[in-house]
């Protein structure tokens, strides 16, 4: 009987032993497996908190959507109903306009410095529209200068001072400065020139450019044909008014164009 339980004894010593030198040898083992099963339930546990917080972020995201929408549809109603407040006004009549219609200034770009109507000339009588009358040899009778009047030669070229539209060809019957051409700047500018060749090289409705020839002087006028100064360009210049810009009133050439004064012999020095 000592024999046995020593026996048995013995038995559960080596037993033990061998446990404990199992632990021993894979006891590393075990314990990874272990922390990879905590690791493992940890992310699981994660996992699954994740997703049912995306969840319940979806869900209200899409409330806010859906209540936004709500929102962008009942204003888009209310403005639909609204009242239409807008009135169109009526289209103005446009009228074509071309460089045949023109009767008002059009242009502030055109050259408002004058070129001299003759080339070659001398101040003979000035005007004199806001001082006294002068006389007039030819008729023997005093009158208001309305223009200037340049001594020229018989047959002195005669040029456009400006850019602009002849307006008037022909015979200057109210004031009797024989024929004329009257060119109109389409600034609120018009010229006049008078006392000029019967072959009148422009016609109404020409289109005249600076330093444009339009005639000659001549001898046609019945008002100064023999004053002492002789040949000479009656030129006057008109602005349209400042209170009606339809009508026009003359002012003085020598604004725009200077030229010597004429002496006659008898006072030369």
């Amino acid at each position: 009987m000592d024999k046995n339980t020593n026996g048995g004894v013995c038995m559960d010593k080596k037993a033990n032993k061998k446990t404990l030198n199992f632990f021993k040898k894979e006891g590393f083992y075990v314990i990874l497996f272990v922390c990879l099963c905590i690791v493992a339930t940890v992310a699981a546990i994660t996992a699954n908190n994740n997703k049912t917080l995306s969840s319940k972020q979806q869900a209200s995201a899409g409330d806010v959507l859906k209540e936004q929408e709500k929102e962008y549809q009942g204003a888009l109603q209310v403005k639909e109903n609204a009242p239409k407040t807008i009135t169109l006004k009526d289209v103005p009549n446009i009228k074509k306009v071309t460089t045949e219609n023109l009767t008002a200034p059009v242009s502030k770009m055109v050259d408002a410095k004058f070129e001299k109507p003759v080339a070659n000339g001398l101040l003979a009588r000035s005007y004199s529209k806001d001082v006294d009358q002068v006389i007039y040899k030819t008729t023997g009778s005093y009158r208001t200068t309305l223009g200037i009047d340049i001594k020229s030669k018989l047959g002195e070229p005669v040029v456009a001072v400006m850019d602009g539209i002849v307006k008037e060809v022909g015979t200057d019957v109210q004031d009797q400065n024989g024929m004329m051409v009257v060119i109109d700047h389409q600034n609120g500018l018009v010229t006049k020139y008078s006392n000029l060749d019967e072959k009148i090289l422009v016609k109404k409705g020409d289109k005249v450019t600076k330093k444009q020839q339009i005639a000659v002087v001549g001898n046609t006028s019945l008002n100064s044909y023999n004053e002492v100064y002789g040949d000479h360009l009656h030129f006057e210049v008109f602005q349209s008014a400042k209170d009606d810009s339809t009508k026009y009133e003359r002012i003085d050439p020598a604004k725009y164009v200077k030229y010597d004064k004429y002496q006659p012999a008898e006072v030369k020095q």
